[in-house]
């Protein structure tokens, strides 16, 4: 059964950065899993006071539970009950490390857990490539076929969502090549065209937020590595190079900083027409504060929105916010806004206590945070099991897995 759990999460990794599709599938079947397990284990592992860190994952139960409670008084109870079934990855995952006996899931085999989220992130960033590079030499297309949503042809996927999986893939890559001085040549290899191909995606898919967020994880990535690490000759010559390659990457392509740079341009220039998202941002910003104690209800947040948009004549369409912690707001109140800072607070709260630093938790945190303030992050299947899945895995290698496999030992 161990086997059979490892060998789905395993495939679930790697089609995380692929299809949301394919992981919702997956997912249903680790759901499968969970009771068969519980019954060959006579009992399951949830032992809360043993591992008194698994409480955290409470949190997922207490936010989903208040959109189950906000659909009593939601009118849209259609679209309620579709996005409850949206957010089934806030139980399903915490569900599954708090009662599934996950000791077999040592360092080593966790680390294969994220190095086949790399292999499916690689995968999907070198097939579109290859295919517009085929189409680009053989079928004639213009240059755009390597820009922004043209060089998703495999399987498209929102530009903000895929930048987040590169981020995740660059941070856990460069941990994996500077953090230990015993990597193989190989493993050297294969790391560094992740780093370098998922930093060119980045610049191609033209994701504004991707390429800031990228820009600042660089900037604590060789900060951990020259401070932390003490690598200070090393810190040097890879930061060179990469100042290089990124220099390289918006010459060829200058479209990903251009939009930044018009970008900045329009909020200086008070003449020029108000960008979208900020005016999303208010118009969200203004809906929440109406309904900041229990907010309106998980099936309403888009229709009080369109109200708002329609009553201030502002040309919307049915866009939500484009800001997460606003959307939640709007959804569910002050609660849910709590709950879901919770989620970035709690940890690093538990890594002062325990005195347990694991960088790629903390910008893994960084990255959603981030990109949550300008998309709605957990309004969409690519952002919600991208986010739980990871979150939960390295939430119990960096508290739980090490007592875990202790208690095991010891038990056997």
């Amino acid at each position: 059964m161990q086997k059979v759990e490892y060998f789905f999460l395993m495939a679930l990794l790697f089609v995380v950065p692929i299809s949301w599709e394919w992981a919702t599938k997956i997912t249903a079947i680790l759901m499968v899993i969970i009771p068969i397990k519980i019954i060959v284990e006579k009992g399951g592992n949830l032992q809360l006071n043993k591992y008194p860190q698994k409480k955290f994952y409470l949190l997922f139960m207490v936010t989903y539970l208040l959109y189950v409670v906000s659909m009593v008084y939601t009118s849209n109870v259609a679209e309620g009950l579709q996005n409850l079934e949206k957010k089934l990855s806030f139980i399903i995952f915490p569900l599954f490390f708090l009662l599934s006996n996950l000791s077999y899931l040592t360092p080593k085999r966790t680390k294969a857990l994220f190095y086949s989220f790399l292999c499916g992130t690689l995968f999907f960033v070198v097939g579109n490539l290859l295919w517009a590079t085929y189409d680009y030499l053989f079928l004639q297309a213009p240059f755009s076929r390597f820009l922004g949503r043209e060089v998703t042809k495999i399987h498209y996927i929102h530009h903000t969502y895929i930048a987040m999986y590169c981020c995740f893939a660059i941070v856990y890559s460069f941990v994996q090549l500077f953090g230990s001085d015993v990597v193989s040549k190989s493993n050297k290899v294969f790391l560094s065209v992740v780093v370098v191909l998922s930093a060119l995606f980045v610049v191609l898919v033209e994701s504004r937020a991707g390429i800031l967020c990228m820009a600042v994880l660089f900037v604590f990535l060789f900060a951990w590595l020259f401070f932390v690490k003490k690598k200070r000759a090393l810190t040097m010559y890879c930061g060179t190079a990469l100042v290089v390659i990124m220099t390289a990457f918006f010459i060829v392509f200058p479209s990903g900083l251009n939009r930044i740079v018009k970008t900045g341009q329009n909020l200086v220039d008070t003449e020029q027409k108000e960008d979208i998202r900020i005016t999303l941002l208010k118009a969200g910003v203004d809906v929440a504060q109406e309904n900041l104690l229990i907010g309106v209800g998980v099936g309403d947040r888009c229709d009080k929105l369109i109200e708002h948009y329609e009553k201030n004549n502002l040309q919307c369409g049915d866009l939500n916010s484009h800001n997460q912690f606003v959307d939640t707001t709007i959804s569910i109140g002050i609660l849910g806004l709590l709950s879901l800072i919770g989620y970035f607070v709690l940890p690093i709260v538990l890594a002062i206590r325990n005195r347990q630093w694991n960088i790629e938790m903390l910008l893994f945190l960084f990255i959603i945070a981030f990109n949550a303030v300008f998309e709605a992050v957990f309004e969409s299947q690519t952002g919600i099991l991208f986010f739980n899945i990871i979150f939960c895995l390295l939430f119990y290698a960096s508290f739980v897995s090490k007592k875990e496999l202790q208690s095991y030992t010891h038990d056997v």
